[in-house]
């Protein structure tokens, strides 16, 4: 297709939304590499010209500038924004320092401006580009992956033969720990990566070392975890490998240079396109028992599971906790992490200030609950509030009730928005 064709727009749309959402809480370097990889990839340009890929990656970079530390950019500038680049071509790293300093110096300046959003696709890219992180859009559930195979990842997904050598910076990253076990084969690596990073996930929720007794929901027993664990490599990771796209994966990198954070970056890329997460949530959907019939035994973890639960005293998933458990890896372990350390400083200046800390405010724990419950993932939020529950002792069912208004105006509504939470506090003493 020749560039000056007409493109369509809701693959245009759709595009742009795609690099919004992959760029969210990216860095400055990083928004800039992939620039260069889309600009660079013919593929980019039968959905966007140019010239439109400019204002967008502007915008991009604009959004990433506005989450920084102001004290940090007028560092970089002092040093022609050169702490803001990567390692390329002087005339790369010329071209990554023009963008920076252009958008950078209108922001530090009297005159705070934004990158015109001219183009021949008018309000609706204008639209999609005023997307911020800080506003949470309302949470709608996700579809289940269609059951057709995709293509391979996309060039600005994989980057040219000269960068899948690189090692990534990824938000997501595993422990270190597991990043430095020694080299055994692809599906070694793809199996402890996985495991690793839904054990790093779940040790976000897990209630070790709780100061309350009670059953908890499963993501927030500390033995769940293990659980979890066993019917990945049992029922879930093992037919994985027989899709063509992941031992096609197995072959389109050095493996024992990359190590498992290049896995957790392609998941990190988003649904679209994306090999992992496709056949992830095949296994996933595999695990929902037929209509009238009983589920084959390489199917069926569900036993695990209760006999788990009952064990270690704590409610067990169930089918209609699929898409959650599915959802595991698609969340960002460092945001969660973010989360839980505010709202301990939070608990601690509203209920037990030190004698250095100025006391916060009454509802200020309550708020950044909300507050969080708003930008993480459906049901994230309330699994902090449960764990609040469980480790902080002045968090009382009482409390837990009252912050359970907050999720709508009736019972009905409480228990669509937050049915975890809803479920918990009905357990819970005066």
């Amino acid at each position: 297709m020749s560039t000056t064709q007409p493109r369509d727009n809701k693959t245009f749309e759709t595009k742009v939304a795609n690099l919004i959402a992959t760029t969210r809480h990216l860095e400055v370097p990083h928004i800039l590499v992939l620039r260069r990889l889309t600009l660079k990839d013919p593929e980019s340009l039968k959905w966007a010209s140019e010239r439109q890929l400019d204002v967008v990656f502007n915008v991009l970079v604009t959004k990433a500038l506005e989450r920084m530390d102001r004290d940090r950019l007028n560092v970089a500038r002092e040093q022609d924004y050169a702490p803001l680049t990567v390692a390329g071509t002087p005339d790369e790293r010329d071209e990554d320092r023009l963008i920076v300093a252009t958008i950078a110096d209108q922001m530090l300046g009297p005159m705070v401006k934004t990158p015109a959003l001219h183009s021949e696709h008018g309000t609706s890219l204008a639209k999609l580009l005023s997307l911020s992180p800080e506003a949470a859009p309302a949470k709608t559930p996700r579809e289940a992956s269609k059951n057709k195979e995709p293509p391979p990842l996309f060039a600005a997904q994989l980057g040219p033969d000269s960068q899948r050598m690189m090692p990534s910076a990824s938000s997501r990253a595993i422990s270190a720990e597991e990043d430095q076990k020694p080299f055994i084969d692809f599906a070694t690596l793809f199996n402890d990566t996985l495991c690793a990073y839904s054990r790093k996930i779940l040790g976000h929720f897990s209630i070790k070392g709780a100061v309350k007794s009670g059953r908890p929901p499963f993501p927030m027993a500390p033995e769940f975890g293990a659980c979890y664990e066993d019917v990945l490599r049992r029922f879930i990771l093992p037919p994985m490998h027989a899709s063509r796209h992941i031992q096609q994966l197995g072959l389109s990198y050095n493996w024992a240079e990359l190590g498992g954070a290049k896995l957790i970056d392609i998941i990190g890329s988003g649904d679209h396109n994306n090999p992992i997460l496709h056949n992830w949530d095949l296994r996933w959907g595999a695990m929902r028992a037929p209509k009238g019939k009983k589920p084959k035994p390489e199917e069926n973890p569900w036993p695990l599971f209760r006999e788990d639960a009952t064990n270690s005293n704590y409610d067990p998933p169930t089918e209609g906790d699929l898409q959650l458990m599915q959802d595991l890896i698609r969340f960002e372990a460092e945001s969660i992490g973010k989360a839980w350390r505010e709202l301990c400083q939070l608990h601690e200046q509203e209920f037990s200030p030190s004698g250095r800390q100025e006391q916060a405010r009454e509802g200020a724990f309550r708020d950044g609950l909300m507050k969080w419950a708003t930008k993480l993932p459906e049901h994230v939020g309330e699994f902090l509030a449960i764990k609040a529950y469980f480790m902080f002792p002045a968090i009382s069912g009482g409390f837990t009730r009252r912050l359970l208004t907050n999720f709508g105006r009736t019972d009905s509504e409480r228990r669509r928005a937050a049915p975890f939470l809803f479920a918990f506090a009905q357990t819970l003493p005066e």
